[in-house]
């Protein structure tokens, strides 16, 4: 089984107070959380791959 990870907006404060947590294998968190920044958060296309980078690199261990 793969290792699962956890990000939380939670710990990197934003002007929205966003509350979301994703957790899952490191691709799908850093998909889910890249959509939920450009969704959510108005990130734009060009950011894609920091983005991704920096969900990586700042993504813990789930618990769950």
């Amino acid at each position: 089984m793969e290792k699962r990870v956890r990000v939380d907006c939670r710990k990197h404060p934003s002007a929205q107070g966003c509350t979301i947590a994703i957790s899952g294998t490191p691709d799908e968190v850093a998909e889910l959380g890249w959509l939920h920044a450009k969704l959510q958060h108005a990130h734009k296309d060009d950011e894609e791959k920091g983005i991704k980078d920096w969900i990586r690199s700042n993504a813990e261990p789930a618990r769950d």
